[in-house]
């Protein structure tokens, strides 16, 4: 029988149903599964039987209306009809172009240099710190929105994402891509969740991936665009005016140029306090669209941006003991172990000391001791660093002998401490399976499986992965036959890699 044929013995429930999901893969996908044809009868069956119908007004006005009522009845229905496993938030998406981080500065000097390799000025912005996504918009009508994932790969969360305040869902504009940072006002956050959630970006984070569109829309979310492609442009300037016309919030972009750089940066921080959203540093872009396509960029950031960095939250502390961490080079680190200390709204009891010659340069005379009082430092508000010691303790660190896990003698290579691990070393083997497995992308294996695995002898080698054994996987702690069967098929559709 043909589908045409089909739907007339649907009822109200079904047909909203069929529009949802064919919706989803002519706009999101791009792929029908049905004909023009067959759509249009689809939508004429459900006009005709209920003509009141949200979902009918949807497909008339591409759910465009910024009307809350609006917006909940659409809610309503997605609540009635559960989504197709393909339509699930979560969902893997691979962007057009890769979402890259940006590069790092704090202090003047870097900025100075980095502005050097380029002709003409600077916009300046400050760096919302939020949730990276990226919205698409077809014949003026939003159809994707997804999370920057690993930068190349992102998770689809376009209905949670129509919940966020503001946020056009339709407009004057006919293949674009939008990217900014959903966020979470700190007056919204210090009126209604600031006794449940450490920080604003954090609780943004969870918002965009609730199940439930609903309950997005709880958590008051705004969106900062910051890019848009799919339209020419000679400068950034006109890229914002052009975001701003179409209805978008942005920072308001200054440009500066190299002899009013840092006076930049003293002005925004000076002002941070009076924001309503978390900034953890200032954005300096390239002008010239032309300068940033010949600037180009790397794997890791685009070479036309940096972001000057602040300090972050500090805060002294008492050293109490050195842990040796090896990591899946073989180097072995140094990682403090302190008393808990406050840094941007979290309790920090261990920071990174990176190397043997940062440890050492920290310390007096070469050594460092225990007992001494620490500064410590979260650069950007996130990973925390010991950047200084205010005063010396008495027990000197001693730098380990052997490798912590496998014994292996140690030795040092330049300002790393090294060793020649032996192949049993478990911490070292643990290291490379865990990175080879998050390269491959394979879902599912996070460290304690990994961990479980090895000690239980079916990991010894990268190989080992695409030999696990669904059955011998139940035998794991807290393993049960779907989920054994799940990590065997995220790696097996792995055995072909680039």
């Amino acid at each position: 029988m043909a589908y045409v044929d089909t739907i007339k013995d649907m009822d109200v429930e079904a047909l909203e149903r069929e529009v949802i999901t064919h919706n989803y893969h002519y706009w999101v996908r791009a792929q029908p599964v049905i004909s023009d044809y067959d759509y249009d009868k689809l939508v004429e069956a459900l006009k005709a039987k209920a003509p009141g119908s949200t979902v009918v007004e949807a497909v008339g006005m591409g759910g465009a209306i910024q009307n809350p009522d609006f917006r909940q009845r659409i809610a309503d229905v997605v609540a009635r009809h559960p989504v197709p496993a393909d339509m699930e938030i979560g969902e893997k998406v691979q962007h057009d172009r890769p979402m890259l981080s940006l590069d790092k500065c704090y202090d003047e000097a870097t900025l100075r240099k980095w502005y050097a390799k380029f002709e003409g000025d600077a916009v300046v912005s400050p760096k919302v710190d939020g949730v990276a996504v990226s919205i698409k918009y077809r014949e003026g009508k939003l159809v994707l929105a997804a999370t920057r994932g690993d930068g190349v790969t992102g998770e689809i969360i376009t209905e949670n994402v129509r919940q966020i305040v503001g946020l056009p869902l339709e407009l004057d504009a006919q293949a674009i891509e939008v990217r900014g940072e959903a966020y979470m006002p700190d007056s919204i956050f210090e009126a209604e969740f600031k006794d449940q959630f450490a920080n604003t970006r954090n609780l943004t984070a969870g918002g965009l991936k609730q199940k439930d569109p609903a309950r997005t829309a709880s958590y008051k979310l705004r969106f900062m665009a910051y890019d848009l492609t799919g339209e020419r442009f000679e400068t950034e300037v006109e890229k914002f005016k052009r975001l701003q016309a179409l209805g978008f919030e942005t920072v308001e972009p200054q440009l500066v140029t190299e002899e009013n750089l840092q006076t930049s940066y003293d002005r925004i921080l000076a002002i941070r306090d009076k924001l309503d959203y978390e900034t953890d540093g200032i954005v300096y872009r390239t002008n010239r669209i032309t300068e940033q396509e010949r600037m180009g960029h790397t794997s890791h950031h685009p070479r036309y941006a940096i972001a000057y960095k602040f300090q972050g939250d500090s805060g002294v502390s008492t050293l109490r003991h050195i842990e040796w961490s090896v990591s899946r080079t073989g180097s072995i680190n140094p990682v403090a172990n302190v008393d808990p200390v406050e840094l941007s709204g979290a309790m920090v009891g261990r920071a990174s000391l990176h190397n043997l010659a940062i440890m050492e340069a920290l310390g007096k005379d070469g050594v460092l001791y225990l007992g001494s009082k620490v500064v410590m430092m979260r650069r950007g508000g996130v990973i925390p660093h010991v950047e200084s010691v205010s005063e010396h303790g008495t027990e000197p660190v001693v730098i380990p002998e052997v490798c912590p896990d496998c014994g292996a003698p140690t030795y040092r290579d330049r300002d790393v401490l090294m060793a020649h691990h032996t192949a049993d070393c478990r911490i070292f083997q643990l290291r490379n399976l865990e990175h080879f497995i998050s390269v491959v992308k394979a879902d599912g294996f996070g460290a304690k499986i990994i961990a479980q695995l090895y000690d239980a002898g079916m990991l010894r080698g990268q190989a080992d992965f695409f030999r696990l054994d669904p059955e011998k996987l139940e035998t794991l702690e807290r393993m049960g036959q779907r989920s054994a069967a799940t990590l065997v098929a995220n790696v097996q559709a792995r055995r072909r890699l680039p």
